[in-house]
């Protein structure tokens, strides 16, 4: 017969074996619901609140939402940008400016939850968070719209060769909820020997009004080229354009634009009895496709054409192509291969005329703000 005290006494042994193992169990739990961090107030008072995929929280200020990227000023992190799909609750101290898809843009505070943006200002308003195409500061402040990146390179030599080389690119962008500025600048000079080799500039213009979240136009745009060695003293452009967002992720962006324009060329020299200055009407046309293959490297395709009367050059394009690679904080290094074309130039005062297609590989260091 079973002593009825030795079964009591296995049974105790095994609860308390149970209770043993379960005790960390416990703690594990209760240690996983300690470090889950607790949502801010439901509308702050000082800083901006986002929270990210993983339940993390960033306090700090959001700068502006353009093309589903955020740009967010961390406390910690500093200047971190989020794609537009990974912001899981956003809450603002301060009054911001959206513009949601199809409507009228509107001011207020702004909470997004649960997929959903409410904006609380003189009216509450709410849209589903997908339809948002802009963000900006609500109180404007001229530095928050404002964007773009500085790139150069240079190479001196001497000794048996004597050469000073130097390239320069400026871009510059200025964007609130329904329009867009663009500005840019590429210089490129060289000296051999006491003996310019290469003397070339281009400023050029934009501004874009959108009328929906892909279609825009440009009520003027404006360029001006110089280019020593193309016989080209100066030669300005200006015109209109319909254009259209192709593609517009946080990750990839294409645009495609065209429309008339009128140019105006003045020549370095000409040969004798021709005009040192020619006009035209023209048609300009313009694609830019910028791709972030990683976290670390982008790539972009640039290419705009000109059509004008033979005299005033017939049909010239620009076509540019690069790849930067971030290596710390803003600076990137850069590499881009250019392609110029001239299908008509002008015969200087001893009847030669410029090659027709000009080529240059640019390597340097970049810096965005």
């Amino acid at each position: 017969m079973t002593d009825p005290r030795r079964g009591a006494g296995r049974t105790s042994i095994f609860l308390a074996a149970l209770a043993l193992c379960a005790t960390p169990l416990v703690s594990l739990a209760q240690e996983s619901e300690a470090w889950t961090p607790p949502p801010p107030a439901e509308m702050p008072d000082t800083f901006d609140w986002v929270q990210l995929p993983s339940g993390e929280w960033l306090g700090g200020e959001i700068k502006v939402l353009y093309e589903d990227n955020v740009e967010f000023d961390s406390d910690e992190m500093g200047l971190v940008t989020i794609d537009w799909g990974d912001v899981v609750e956003l809450r603002t101290s301060r009054v911001l400016e959206v513009r949601p898809l199809g409507k009228e843009p509107v001011l207020g505070r702004i909470l997004v939850k649960d997929g959903t943006v409410t904006v609380i200002g003189d009216e509450t308003v709410t849209f589903p968070q997908e339809e948002v195409l802009t963000m900006t500061a609500g109180e404007p402040q001229e530095i928050n719209f404002w964007s773009g990146e500085a790139s150069g390179s240079g190479n001196y030599r001497s000794g048996n060769t004597d050469q000073e080389t130097l390239n320069a690119r400026i871009s510059a962008q200025r964007r609130t909820v329904e329009q867009r500025m663009l500005f840019d600048y590429i210089g490129n000079y060289d000296e051999t020997e006491n003996e310019e080799t290469e003397n070339n500039h281009r400023l050029s213009g934009d501004w874009d009004r959108f009328v929906t979240d892909r279609f825009f136009w440009t009520p003027i745009f404006a360029e001006y080229f110089k280019e020593k060695f193309q016989n080209i003293e100066h030669r300005g452009t200006v015109g209109v354009c319909l254009g259209y967002e192709i593609i517009d992720t946080g990750r990839t962006q294409w645009r495609v634009s065209g429309g008339p324009a009128y140019t105006k060329t003045w020549f370095e020299d000409v040969e004798p009895g021709e005009n040192d200055t020619e006009e035209s009407p023209a048609f300009v046309g313009k694609t830019r496709f910028d791709h972030e293959l990683t976290d670390t490297i982008d790539v972009w395709y640039d290419y705009r054409f000109l059509l004008t009367e033979d005299d005033a050059g017939g049909y010239s394009h620009r076509m540019e192509t690069g790849i930067a690679i971030d290596i710390i904080g803003d600076l990137d290094l850069r590499a881009s291969y250019v392609w110029d074309h001239i299908s008509e130039p002008t015969a200087n005062e001893d009847g030669e005329k410029p090659e027709k297609d000009d080529y240059q590989l640019l390597f340097g260091v970049g810096y965005s703000f």
